[in-house]
């Protein structure tokens, strides 16, 4: 059973990226984001994310400890404080960008509260989640399915900087030039 949630997932997650790449690579082919949300992109796109996501979830409890770290009570440490700075931090996001403007359905560059700090907190936030995941379940099909996940938010925002651009012209690109895609460590200078 694993074994099949397993090649579901990584598939899925196969398929996701090859449409961000070629989203990337433009010629008129936009995957994410989705062009409505009553188009074929809005609907693969979240079926893929919906399948892959359930996948993730259960093979870690299938697949649980296969993998080489230290025993849970070593490790939970990490993943636990992981979650919860998360946690935090999504709801930060959720409060200043509610879930149907991240979905492209809202009207307005959001550019307050966690967004001051990265143009794209909800793909940390997903790629913390997934590392603590990763880390408490100590699953090698976790680790494989969870990687190729951070892959795809590094890739992510690649997808929509143009799309933004095209959206809120000289305003996006104002707040581009001023806010790190992912975060900025250090001070600018």
């Amino acid at each position: 059973m694993k074994l099949i949630l397993f090649s579901i997932a990584f598939v899925f997650e196969l398929i996701y990226i090859l449409m961000f790449i070629m989203t990337i690579r433009g010629r008129g082919f936009r995957f994410w984001p989705p062009p409505s949300h009553r188009s074929w992109q809005f609907f693969v796109s979240w079926f893929l994310a919906s399948v892959i996501a359930v996948n993730f979830i259960f093979l870690g409890l299938l697949d649980f400890d296969s993998f080489w770290l230290p025993s849970l009570w070593l490790r939970s440490p990490v993943p636990l404080a992981m979650f919860l700075f998360a946690f935090a931090i999504g709801i930060w996001i959720e409060v200043v960008f509610p879930f149907h403007a991240t979905i492209g359905l809202g009207n307005r560059l959001i550019t307050n509260g966690p967004y001051r700090f990265s143009r794209n907190p909800q793909y940390l936030v997903d790629s913390l989640s997934a590392l603590g995941y990763m880390i408490l379940t100590n699953s090698w099909m976790v680790w494989v399915i969870g990687t190729l996940g951070v892959i795809l938010n590094i890739l992510a925002p690649y997808t929509e900087e143009p799309w933004l651009e095209e959206r809120f012209g000289d305003e996006y690109r104002e707040y581009k030039a001023r806010v790190p895609r992912f975060i900025r460590l250090g001070k600018r200078g």
